[in-house]
């Protein structure tokens, strides 16, 4: 077997265990990285990849996935799908014409079945669900610390990784995707096992580093804020969630896809009697043993992607490296020692399974980072690592997802837009990560796109929030507030635990002026989700319209705390700080926004507008000089430009800027004929 192959086979192992063991999250995640391995071309890992999203419930995923594979496991996940969706004359079809693969199948009935296969799952899968359940009983610390044994068992837990990282806990991913020689882990339903038998003492270091911290981050107010104002106390946190909304203002705003040839011996095999591969209790690999509506934006925002990444590690190719056309794979590189070419004379000597197991752990140790950055709000470096993936994993569902949610994070919209697109035209059935796509629709004011996603999700699962959360925001987007709270309401009801649905309400609420039912929904969000920054937004609004600047200031900042890249939470201080006559600080606040995002229009225009205040003219104006080639069509910034060069006695440059406001904004032509009348006068 070659290291293809082996990887191939980790992977199928993967998915075959999470699926027995009932641990779908991490069958789906290995699923997905299979299909990219073998192209989206091999039958037995389409139908692994079916069997997985018949366990989700998702049927129509499951059909699409499936139709037309003359195989027999494919025919049967088909046929399940047909059923489920009240097509059986497809099913009867399905199953007939692959009759000759599955009727010759040895019969599994006989009085030693259950001696066949394990009954009892592995201490990794106990220790996982003893997380669960810790976390359900608010139990944060014992909850990591079994998510962290259970890794230690098992790396690829991959539902363990991401309970840690939504907790906050400091998971070192080098020490986990990393192969040690002194542990060995068996793949299917086998136990782990060491020279130790199970003590977890054997590990030389803890990867996950000190658990007792997992609460969110403190504020980072000065003292003098004191202990005035509180949030609710809350239970545990989860994933980040896409930006709150901004309010309305005058702003104008297959399967998958075959990568390159990766060589052959890498898909397994074909043949149509579907029969896996898989020896789940005699084979053992070597492996590792580890331990919104946001602000009222006068502007548009934009921003780009920051290059490429640097893992930091020297690249080194190897035939591993070569045969997976790892051109972006600094990431992928075999070993750690800087020494050029070290790598390539120890993995001389490596097995093929070594080769296979290692580049495994160096692909999840990619999607780990990726992770770990996006649960910690540094986008840009998230978005780094995922778009430096190869190509045949940068187009799969769950990397176009998790890199349209953090374009959306960072507010670069159109960006956001093309990912999910992608992801739509992969897997049109998906409901997942909908809930952010239609928001974001939302902000774009396109809404004829949100009413045929709206109508899409409710043909697909009329029963999930997100289709609910989508049907709201198109309701909000056509400014009927009522309704929309009503599918809100619609959403929270159909699942209790959904943060974002009940923050979507809150804003609702806002826009209604009911203020204090807002405040509700705001706190029941944070309930559910501490480090759910776009509730402390919202509550942080309330405070501003009830004119009370410094709670709202203490709420924007405990929302800064937690996401210290979102330049709108960040101008929210900025405002905040000059409602209060703090001008100082609140140009530093713009200042370190400017540095975040340099693309940022809000940011730069109120900078540029307090600096106008602060009669600070020659820097006012070189703001506003560069705001013109980023928000080319904003009428106040071309009016308050004129303004500058009236100052300076720039009369044609001035009536230019007068002349494109007036253009651009008819409503506004008192304040422009009273501004050329003036300097006509003068």
């Amino acid at each position: 077997m070659n290291h293809k192959e082996y990887t191939i086979q980790q992977l199928r192992s993967t998915v075959l265990y999470g699926l027995d063991n009932d641990l779908i999250p991490s069958a789906e995640f290995a699923a997905e990285r299979l299909i990219a391995e073998t192209s989206g071309q091999d039958l037995n890992s389409i139908h692994l990849y079916g069997l997985v999203l018949l366990k989700k419930n998702r049927y129509k995923a499951a059909y699409n996935l499936t139709a037309n594979k003359i195989h027999a496991g494919c025919a049967f996940v088909f046929a399940k799908a047909a059923f489920n969706l009240g097509k059986g004359q497809e099913g009867v079809v399905a199953l007939l014409s692959t009759q000759s693969l599955w009727e010759n199948i040895e019969d599994s009935l006989q009085v030693n079945y259950e001696f066949e296969r394990k009954l009892l799952p592995d201490p990794a899968v106990f220790y996982s669900l003893l997380g669960r359940l810790y976390l359900l009983v608010g139990d944060t610390k014992e909850s990591a610390i079994n998510h962290s044994k259970a890794l230690k068992r098992n790396p690829y837990l991959w539902e363990s990784f991401e309970e840690l990282n939504k907790m906050g806990a400091n998971v070192r991913v080098k020490a986990i995707y990393k192969v040690s020689q002194s542990s060995q882990f068996l793949l299917g339903n086998d136990l782990v096992t060491s020279n130790g038998a199970n003590d977890t003492s054997s590990f030389s270091r803890d990867p996950f580093g000190d658990t007792s911290n997992l609460n969110p981050p403190k504020s980072s107010l000065k003292s003098d804020m004191g202990n005035e104002f509180t949030t609710p106390r809350v239970k545990q946190s989860t994933l980040p969630n896409a930006p709150s909304r901004k309010t309305r203002s005058s702003v104008s705003r297959e399967m998958f896809k075959p990568p390159p040839a990766l060589g052959s011996g890498g898909t397994g095999s074909n043949s149509g009697n579907g029969s896996e591969s898989i020896k789940r209790t005699s084979r053992m690999a070597a492996a590792t043993k580890v331990g919104s509506r946001l602000i009222s934006q006068p502007l548009g925002s934009a921003t780009k992607n920051s290059g490429n990444i640097s893992s930091g590690s020297t690249s080194r190719k190897s035939s591993l490296a070569e045969a997976s056309a790892m051109k972006r794979g600094k990431i992928f590189a075999l070993g750690s020692s800087n020494e050029p070419g070290s790598a390539l004379k120890r993995n001389h000597y490596l097995s093929n399974e070594e080769f296979g197991e290692q580049y495994v752990l160096n692909l999840y140790a990619s999607y780990a980072k990726g992770y770990k950055a996006m649960c910690r709000y540094d986008c840009f470096k998230a978005i780094r690592i995922l778009s430096a993936l190869p190509k045949h994993h940068l187009n799969t569902p769950w990397v176009l997802s998790k890199l349209g949610r953090l374009h959306f994070e960072i507010v670069n919209y159109e960006e956001s837009k093309n990912y999910f697109t992608k992801l739509r035209n992969l897997d049109n059935t998906r409901i997942e990560d909908m809930e952010y796509y239609s928001t974001l629709l939302w902000h774009l004011h396109e809404d004829l796109e949100l009413c045929y996603l709206a109508h899409e999700l409710q043909n697909i699962e009329r029963n999930s929030p997100q289709t609910w959360v989508a049907i709201g925001n198109l309701f909000s987007l056509k400014r009927e507030p009522d309704e929309a709270i009503k599918c809100f309401q619609r959403a929270t009801q159909l699942d209790p635990n959904f943060a974002y649905a009940f923050t979507l309400q809150g804003h609702e609420y806002v826009s209604n002026d009911a203020y204090e039912s807002a405040l509700e929904s705001f706190r029941s969000a944070l309930l559910l989700d501490p480090r759910h920054y776009n509730a402390l937004y919202g509550i942080g609004m309330v405070y501003l319209k009830l004119g009370d600047f410094s709670k709202a200031e203490f709420h924007f900042r405990k929302a800064v705390d937690i996401n210290p890249v979102n330049v709108i939470l960040i101008c929210c201080v900025g405002m905040m700080l000059e409602k209060q006559g703090r001008r100082d600080f609140a140009l530093k606040q713009y200042e370190l926004a400017c540095k975040i995002q340099p693309l940022s229009a809000l940011a730069l225009f109120k900078k540029a507008q307090l600096l106008f205040a602060m009669e600070q003219y020659h820097d006012s104006l070189v703001a506003f000089e560069h705001l013109t080639t980023l928000a080319p069509d904003e009428a106040s910034v071309h009016f308050l430009l004129g303004q500058l060069y009236k100052m300076c006695d720039r009369k044609n440059d001035a009536i230019k800027q007068f002349t494109i406001a007036l253009n651009l904004d008819p409503k506004g032509s008192h304040l422009v004929k009273d501004a050329l009348e003036g300097l006509t006068n003068g």
